[in-house]
C-alpha cells in the first residue's frame, strides 16, 4: 500500500511535528541545502526538522537541490550532502533534486543533456557508494527529456508530476502529487508525495538501504531481461548495486546482459532456490519477461 509523505524546506517555516504526526502522515523528505558545500546554503531548519521527526517517530530522509553546472560543482554538492548527513540515520531515500525552477542554470547557459546526466551520474553514485539508498527526483518531463538516459536507469525515481497519477514509464518508488497540500502543523501549502516501497531498515542498521530479507547463506539467481537494471534488480531483492556488483565480479554495474544470470546472495557453491517479488504501485512488466 502507498505510504503518505511530505518533502519540507525551510519555506515551511517552523513545523508543529506533533500535529504532522497526528494528521496522519508516514514519513517527509527533509531539504539538507541548495548547492555546493557552503554552510550558507544549509536549509536553516534541516537539524530541527530531522531531530523533531525522530521526536515524534516519523521516518525521514533528505534532498540536496541542485545548482551545479559542471563535475566539479557536483562533486562539491556531494561533500554538502555528506556533511550534513555526518551521525545521522536516515531511513528513507536521500534524493538529488534536479531541475531548475529559479531559472539559474538557464540563465547561465544550461548544460548540455550530456552533462546534466553526468553531474546527477557523479552525485547519485557516490551517496549510494557511502551506502544510502539514493533516488533522482525530477519532474516528468526531466525525466523523460534532458535526464532520460540508461546511464542513470540503475537508480531510483521520485517523479514529480502533480495531477491525478503518475504516467512515468520507468521504475520509481516515490510520486510527488500535488504542491498545494494542507497538513496540520505546516502554514501555507506542502508538497505531498506517495512512497511505494518499505524502506524502514531493519534494526540496528543505519543507513537507507533497503535490509536484505534473505538469508546470506542461502544461494539466488536472477535471469538478466530486456531493460532491466542492475539498481532496480538490487531493489526488487533487498540488496545493493554495490553488493550485486562484489557477489558477481561486475565491474561496471551499467553493463548486464540479457540472459545473464546475477547471483542474488550467499555462495556460489550452494544450490538456488526460487525468489519472489510482490507486484507494487509503480512495477511494470518488461518485455521479454
Amino acid at each position: 500500500m502507498a505510504k503518505k509523505g511530505i518533502d519540507v524546506s525551510a519555506h515551511q517555516g517552523k513545523i508543529d511535528w506533533d500535529k504532522v504526526k497526528v494528521e496522519g502522515i508516514e514519513f517527509a523528505i527533509i531539504r539538507m541545502g541548495f548547492g555546493s558545500d557552503l554552510e550558507g546554503q544549509d536549509d536553516q531548519y534541516f537539524e530541527r526538522n530531522v531531530n523533531e521527526c525522530e521526536r515524534v517517530g516519523l521516518p525521514w530522509g533528505a534532498y540536496l537541490y541542485s545548482y551545479a553546472m559542471n563535475i566539479d560543482e557536483a562533486r562539491s554538492e556531494v561533500d554538502h550532502a555528506f556533511r550534513l548527513l555526518r551521525g545521522k540515520n536516515p531511513t528513507y531515500p536521500i534524493a538529488f533534486d534536479m531541475e531548475d525552477a529559479d531559472n539559474y542554470k538557464r540563465k547561465r547557459g544550461m548544460p548540455s543533456k550530456a552533462t546534466l546526466i553526468d553531474i546527477c551520474f557523479t552525485w547519485l553514485k557516490a551517496v549510494e557508494d557511502a551506502g544510502y539508498f539514493v533516488s533522482l527526483y525530477a519532474s516528468l518531463s526531466w525525466l523523460n527529456g534532458s535526464l532520460k538516459s540508461r546511464k542513470l536507469d540503475r537508480f531510483d525515481k521520485w517523479v514529480a508530476q502533480w495531477g491525478p497519477k503518475c504516467t512515468y514509464k520507468g521504475s520509481y518508488q516515490m510520486w510527488q502529487y500535488s504542491s498545494t497540500g494542507q497538513v496540520a502543523g505546516i502554514s501555507g501549502h506542502v508538497d505531498m508525495n506517495e512512497a511505494y516501497h518499505d524502506f524502514l531498515p531493519k534494526k540496528n542498521s543505519n543507513a537507507t538501504k533497503k535490509p536484505v530479507t534473505k538469508p546470506e547463506s542461502m544461494t539466488h539467481t536472477y535471469t538478466v531481461k530486456a531493460g532491466d537494471t542492475l539498481s532496480e534488480i538490487a531493489v526488487k531483492y533487498g540488496t545493493t548495486v554495490k553488493k550485486l556488483a562484489e557477489l558477481n565480479g561486475i565491474k561496471n554495474p551499467n553493463l548486464i546482459q540479457v540472459g545473464q544470470k546475477i547471483q542474488l546472495s550467499g555462495s556460489s557453491s550452494e544450490k538456488a532456490k526460487p525468489v519472489y517479488h510482490t507486484v507494487k504501485p509503480g512495477d511494470t512488466v518488461k518485455k521479454d519477461c
